[in-house]
């Protein structure tokens, strides 16, 4: 008898130590402790590429932080996903270290050391809905007097991150009026999501509306998904590419044509490169490229290609510059251009 008290007190003591581990602390302020042990107190935004954002309560502004310069840290107001630079991830808490330059992690069944420079990423993992969000929406306009063109440019990239999926809603518009045409040019509007597994690999699942007039596109709906490798990830680099199936669905813009086309399947190849350099201003460029091989009409090559760069140059201000083209080597439309271009600028709203 006394056997089995004394073993449901040690599992008592291991469930209190292992709750105590991790708990959080949701009223208590963030402290970061710098080498000359000068303080910052507020709540941590995020870390990412070797740097730490944080929302000081002493300073109107939001504060980019080096890791290297840390000596101690604490954040445990809620619970984080924390991924270190050898791709290993954790969800718990970050707490005091009795070493300067360490972190202790805190998780529902460990406690343990790590340097403070190897955090990669940390990830709210706030249960409120709105808090899980980050993302940029952005607005432009272009007038050239010579052709009496104006071009009203809409975006926006807003992403929702989980314990183990990350999902994202991105779309840009391009409204343009003059003489001869007026209307929605160029659109598109892409839901999906994506999860990262076995350390290096990553799947990704999309549904995508397309309107390309230049390409004869009127319509073009589609559903993807994939699978592949993460080729390089590291503090400021991520590049990763993936391949699959797509099913799309496209209608003309010409009334010379059938006005809807199945096309069936593609084998799409996706390459994604991300880079990143927080600071002020905070410079992240992305590239993401698409191309689609048809399995339903032979020798049809579809390439949709992305280059963006966005200043984030106060608080909530960016500046965005994008350059996008569209191919296809078979259009819908015999009678439509194969490939369309252009650059949109554009100012956003970032959170």
């Amino acid at each position: 008898m006394v056997k089995y008290l004394a073993l449901l007190l040690l599992m008592l003591c291991i469930t209190y130590s292992q709750t105590q581990a991790q708990q959080t602390f949701p009223g208590e302020p963030d402290v970061v402790i710098f080498y000359n042990d000068d303080k910052l107190v507020g709540h941590v935004k995020n870390v990412q590429m070797g740097e730490l954002e944080i929302d000081a309560d002493a300073i109107s502004d939001d504060i980019t932080i080096k890791l290297r310069n840390i000596k101690q840290l604490r954040v445990r107001r809620k619970l984080y996903a924390i991924e270190d630079v050898y791709n290993n991830r954790f969800y718990g808490v970050l707490d005091f270290s009795d070493e300067p330059g360490m972190v202790t992690v805190h998780t529902a069944d460990s406690s343990f050391n790590m340097l403070i420079k190897d955090i990669d990423n940390l990830r709210d993992l706030d249960h409120r809905f709105w808090r899980r969000l980050t993302g940029t929406v952005s607005l432009g306009y272009s007038y050239t007097k010579s052709s009496d063109i104006g071009r009203v440019n809409g975006s926006h990239d807003i992403r929702y991150n989980t314990r183990l999926w990350t999902y994202a809603l991105s779309g840009e518009i391009i409204y343009t009026i003059d003489q001869e045409f007026k209307g929605i040019e160029k659109a598109d509007a892409a839901l999906g999501g994506y999860i990262e597994f076995l350390r290096k690999w990553f799947s990704v699942t999309q549904v995508q509306y397309q309107r390309i007039t230049e390409l004869g596109v009127s319509a073009r709906v589609q559903a993807a998904t994939g699978v592949g490798p993460i080729l390089i990830k590291n503090r400021r680099n991520d590049f990763r590419g993936a391949v699959g199936v797509n099913y799309q669905l496209e209608s003309s813009t010409s009334d010379t044509v059938t006005t809807r086309q199945k096309n069936g399947l593609e084998i799409p190849v996706y390459l994604q490169y991300y880079y990143l350099q927080l600071g002020t201003p905070s410079l992240r460029i992305s590239a993401s490229n698409s191309l689609y091989f048809s399995t339903a009409i032979a020798g049809r090559i579809r390439d949709d290609l992305t280059l963006s760069a966005t200043w984030k140059l106060v608080k909530h201000l960016s500046i965005t510059a994008q350059f996008y083209s569209n191919y296809d080597s078979k259009p819908i439309d015999v009678n439509a251009a194969t490939l369309d271009y252009g650059v949109v600028l554009g100012v956003g709203y970032t959170w």
